[in-house]
């Protein structure tokens, strides 16, 4: 089976967890990390799970899944230890178009969540489609340790070097030579090697004359409490 790769937002929508073992506790956090309001319903829960009940991170309804508990979520992970309960809300999210994840039948799930790891707002992600997840593990463990945490500086540059360029005009074949330049004169290596005066001179030597670069440079240092 073929999967249409796609970032989702669920940054404020109801994300739903029906379940409370250790798979569950593993989609609430990942829910949490993309800022969705997410509910859990089970009779019994993980000691963690409790806690972020009680400290309102999540919502926590302690019983069994009924009918009509999907209704105004975007979507839903299955993952209780009944084949039954598991079959009657992969039932109700085909008839109101929820997205389901069910933990006992991948075939019929409307998505998977691959193998991630984040970088700031970075998100590297690798699936085999469900054929083998612990390949899939394997390659990102592998990527992790090449992308280092410092790539999470790389992205906050870039990002603060676009907000620049983008403003000021719609040329966008302009802007992504313009970026490949910035790649391929070598500003990922200066960054993760701290070359904070080579890589200010970079900035000057390519960004238009119009682009503060000292300012932006000063602005980025600052942000992530380094200096020159």
């Amino acid at each position: 089976m073929s999967y249409y790769p796609i970032n989702l937002r669920i940054t404020d929508r109801l994300c739903l967890v029906i379940g409370g073992g250790s798979v569950a506790l593993r989609k609430v956090r990942g829910l949490l990390q993309g800022g969705a309001r997410v509910r859990v319903i089970s009779p019994e829960v993980e000691p963690e799970l409790r806690r972020m009940s009680e400290s309102q991170a999540i919502e926590w309804l302690a019983r069994q899944y009924v009918e009509g508990d999907l209704r105004g979520a975007f979507l839903a992970f299955a993952v209780t230890d009944n084949s039954a309960v598991q079959a009657m809300i992969m039932k109700e999210a085909d008839n109101s178009a929820i997205l389901l994840n069910s933990a006992d039948d991948p075939e019929r799930s409307d998505f998977h969540v691959p193998a991630h790891f984040r970088r700031g707002k970075m998100l590297i992600t690798v699936s085999t489609g469900g054929g083998s997840p612990a390949l899939a593990k394997r390659i990102r463990e592998q990527l992790e340790e090449n992308i280092v945490p410092e790539y999470e500086a790389v992205v906050d540059l870039l990002s603060l070097i676009r907000e620049q360029v983008v403003g000021r005009n719609d040329d966008s074949a302009g802007h992504g030579e313009l970026f490949r330049r910035l790649l391929h004169a070598g500003l990922v290596d200066l960054l993760l090697e701290a070359k904070w005066f080579e890589l200010q001179m970079l900035l000057l030597q390519e960004l238009p004359e119009d682009i503060d670069a000292v300012s932006l440079m000063r602005h980025f240092l600052e942000k992530h409490d380094k200096t020159v």
